[in-house]
């Protein structure tokens, strides 16, 4: 699913259409390449510390929560059934959106150890600010990652990575459809399988 591919891209690699109330706009990319230098040096403490790893997870859904517009992302990657769904279905996909979200971090954490994150340049493409990273890990050839960085509601956020020229929204985004329109167009589907997804990883933890 599309948040394993998010944390996978972010955190291996490193680990949006707006709703109505948030406002957006785009980040200089001097700023934009700030933030992410702040923001990966922070991931990069956390996940390289002696910390156990459900204190890693800990620190690590929490620092996604300040970088990453992750409700901005949720109504992205639901598309145009962002103007079908209940206003109910709509807050229980964006709950489920975030509990995945956590829980995948709380997975992926477990296999990095020694990463390295260094910034490169930034440039601005549509209405997002790109910032190229290149990430390392131990035994690993380095990756690629890009970063698109929109201002929302004040502050610079995290909108979606890029990782060997994929959009993981775009990616996300299509996989969501997929289930939508194979069980006949009911959002219903999508929060089955969301829950379901969620299940599977109480029952490994």
């Amino acid at each position: 699913m599309i948040l394993r591919r998010f944390i996978l891209g972010a955190v291996a690699g490193l680990p949006i259409l707006a709703a109505a109330s948030m406002a957006q706009a785009q980040v200089a990319p001097d700023a934009a390449k700030a933030f992410i230098q702040q923001s990966g040096q922070q991931l990069v403490t956390i996940v390289n510390s002696g910390a156990s790893t459900a204190q890693k997870a800990d620190e690590l859904r929490q620092l996604v929560d300040q970088i990453v517009a992750v409700d901005q992302v949720g109504d992205y990657v639901l598309g145009r059934y962002k103007n079908v769904v209940t206003p109910d279905q709509h807050s229980q996909f964006l709950a489920l959106f975030h509990q995945l979200l956590s829980y995948n971090i709380t997975y992926q954490i477990k296999a990095y150890q020694g990463i390295t994150f260094t910034v490169n340049g930034s440039s601005v493409m549509g209405n997002d600010t790109i910032v190229d990273t290149t990430i390392t890990r131990p035994g690993q050839a380095p990756s690629d990652v890009g970063w698109a960085v929109d201002e929302v509601n004040g502050s610079p956020k995290i909108v979606d990575v890029i990782v060997a020229g994929t959009s993981l929204r775009i990616t996300t985004r299509n996989d969501y459809a997929s289930v939508v329109t194979s069980n006949g167009g009911q959002i219903s589907a999508l929060l089955t399988a969301m829950q379901s997804q969620i299940d599977r990883h109480k029952a490994d933890n």
